[in-house]
């Protein structure tokens, strides 16, 4: 399966030097696969293993001893979540395998010193790599179930997550060529009917799960052309983002939007912000918020993201990030803001997460 893609943002996969990409690595790829994949797993009620404690571990006595009927089954008896029987564990292959073939990605700009947008209300403010945009190709190779599982979940990450890392940043927003092919052979029933269902209560808390995640879809068309010039912190970083709009397409809104949300609206009674929003240091902790940078989409411009509603007050949260008043104050435009859940938050039932990824598919 060769899937064509397109970057809409900056995409991020590491490389050999700290602070640089020097080519689309697949393991940075696999990265945000398998993690979204764990987050859709245990929304739909499935088992996924928590990779940083390696408990998952192929057991070749347990798979012979097990008396299921079906495979999916006999490999949980053997000791492996419903996510490592696709992406792998010790003992265990992950089934399929993929490859970037005709890579025509390239950082966009210069060298690797970062874009700092810093707010006015701010003394470091947010720091921007180079990361790549283009085209490349994607080769997935596995049996049918599992291109069809992968199928779904790309088609997924396309509409609402993002591809490689730093996507609390914006980076890794792309857009499938081949959309309709996909559809044809992406199932969230494959999934669905392989998951090991459990109670809902039991489900690990502490781990991303999508029956705790609200998404955002907002769409605007500027009445000026140099509409981005004016938001706060971007004065002082004009000439350097000119290009990215010019070139690219893209532009760099998720300084304007963190810092509103995080240092202007955030109550204290609504939980610890720095667990919520990510801190740096020698406690390092990943932003439960994810937003991409602005691209263009039918003659509007767009951007997506979501939150992961975790540890935190979710209803006021989530109506602060589901306010699209808020959202054209903070941009300077009128807009339209899509959301899930659409109303006041709370937690999603495996039904409900099962019928929004079916409707990732047939958009």
């Amino acid at each position: 399966m060769d899937v064509s893609m397109r970057t809409l943002t900056p995409l991020w996969t590491g490389g050999v030097e700290t602070g640089r990409v020097d080519r689309l690595h697949e393991t940075g790829l696999l990265g945000s696969m398998r993690w979204w994949m764990e987050v859709l797993v245990r929304g739909l009620g499935g088992t996924a293993c928590d990779l940083s404690e390696a408990t998952c571990r192929f057991d070749s006595e347990g798979y012979n001893r097990s008396s299921a009927n079906d495979e999916p089954q006999r490999l949980r008896d053997a000791g492996l979540c419903d996510v490592c029987q696709l992406f792998g564990a010790t003992g265990w292959r992950r089934r399929f395998r993929i490859e970037v073939l005709d890579d025509q990605t390239r950082p966009i700009w210069e060298g690797n010193t970062p874009l700092n947008i810093r707010p006015p209300d701010r003394t470091r403010g947010w720091f921007l790599s180079p990361g790549l945009m283009g085209t490349f190709t994607l080769r997935i190779q596995g049996d049918q179930v599992s291109l069809g599982q992968l199928a779904a979940l790309l088609l997924f990450m396309e509409r609402w997550g993002n591809l490689g890392a730093r996507a609390q940043l914006g980076y890794g927003a792309f857009a499938l060529e081949d959309r309709e092919i996909l559809a044809r052979i992406a199932g969230w029933s494959d999934i669905s009917s392989t998951v090991a269902f459990q109670d809902t209560n039991q489900v690990h808390k502490r781990l991303p799960n999508l029956q705790y995640f609200g998404f955002f879809r907002y769409r605007f068309r500027p009445q000026q052309s140099g509409w981005w010039a004016r938001l706060p912190g971007f004065e002082r970083v004009v000439a350097r983002i000119r290009p990215l709009v010019e070139s690219y397409q893209t532009v760099p809104l998720v300084p304007v939007l963190r810092n509103s949300w995080r240092f202007q609206s955030w109550q204290r009674e609504w939980g610890d912000a720095g667990r919520f929003w990510g801190m740096l240091g020698q406690e390092r902790i990943r932003s439960k918020v994810q937003i991409s940078w602005a691209y263009p989409r039918d003659g509007m411009w767009e951007l997506h993201g979501s939150a992961w509603l975790h540890a935190v007050q979710a209803v006021p949260v989530w109506a602060m990030l589901s306010n699209v008043a808020h959202w054209n104050q903070m941009l300077g435009v009128e807009g339209e803001l899509e959301t899930f859940p659409s109303g006041p938050w709370q937690p999603w039932s495996a039904a409900t997460v099962r019928t929004f990824l079916e409707q990732t598919i047939h958009l």
